[in-house]
């Protein structure tokens, strides 16, 4: 048998080409390499809830331990064995003093959070959605305009309040310092408000006239929002 030589044309530069999963021939590129070889998991329709181009990354980060309800809260810790040192029954919520925190007390059942929540929502076009978790990530996956800005800017106002209310709750477990819910609130509404300010102009049809809303109803602070 003899071998056939390859046809070569000499008036077409050579291409480097890369055979992707579905076995077609794509022009190289570390995206197209690292699509390829990176691990797979079963999607997850929260997704888009917590990884987005606009997000702030350490509320995307704490977001995601949120909703995967991996947040050493009280529930949680109750079940661990720590022995006779520590009686983790007797714990309770450090913001309003009332059962052991959770997940769904914290945001946004328990007192404090409720107070925190309903001074946010409504800049987060939410109005109508209750202080309860379910509840939230329901109007998430039923909201028929999900890559609207009023969208956006619900996720970030969310994302933002799990953050800044879960922050609240450490220091007052370990330090003496405390915060009024109003504090958070208008904390929360200025991270917000200093993530939208650094959109570029034409992002998004609708993202003027949303500017324009945070402009005007939330106030400038000269805080650390930490």
């Amino acid at each position: 048998m003899s071998l056939v030589p390859p046809i070569l044309n000499q008036n077409v530069p050579d291409r480097l080409l890369w055979k992707d999963r579905y076995a077609k021939h794509r022009e190289f590129s570390t995206y197209e390499a690292w699509d390829n070889v990176r691990s797979r998991g079963e999607e997850v329709h929260w997704a888009e809830l917590v990884w987005f181009s606009q997000c702030i990354p350490r509320h995307s980060f704490h977001m995601w331990l949120v909703i995967k309800n991996k947040l050493k809260t009280q529930d949680r810790m109750g079940i661990w064995d720590a022995g006779s040192a520590t009686n983790l029954n007797l714990m309770c919520c450090p913001l309003c003093w009332n059962g052991k925190d959770s997940r769904d007390h914290l945001f946004f059942q328990c007192l404090y959070g409720l107070q925190v929540w309903n001074m946010v929502k409504d800049l987060a076009y939410m109005e109508t959605v209750d202080a309860n978790w379910d509840s939230i990530m329901n109007w998430f996956y039923q909201n028929p305009s999900g890559k609207s800005s009023e969208f956006l800017v619900g996720k970030m106002v969310v994302a933002a309040s799990t953050y800044f209310i879960w922050q609240e709750r450490n220091n007052r477990l370990f330090s003496t310092k405390q915060r009024e819910a109003t504090l958070i609130a208008n904390i929360i509404l200025h991270t917000v408000r200093m993530k939208l300010m650094t959109f570029k102009p034409g992002r998004g049809s609708k993202s003027p006239l949303l500017l324009e809303r945070w402009k005007s109803q939330v106030k400038t602070m000269s805080i650390d929002p930490g």
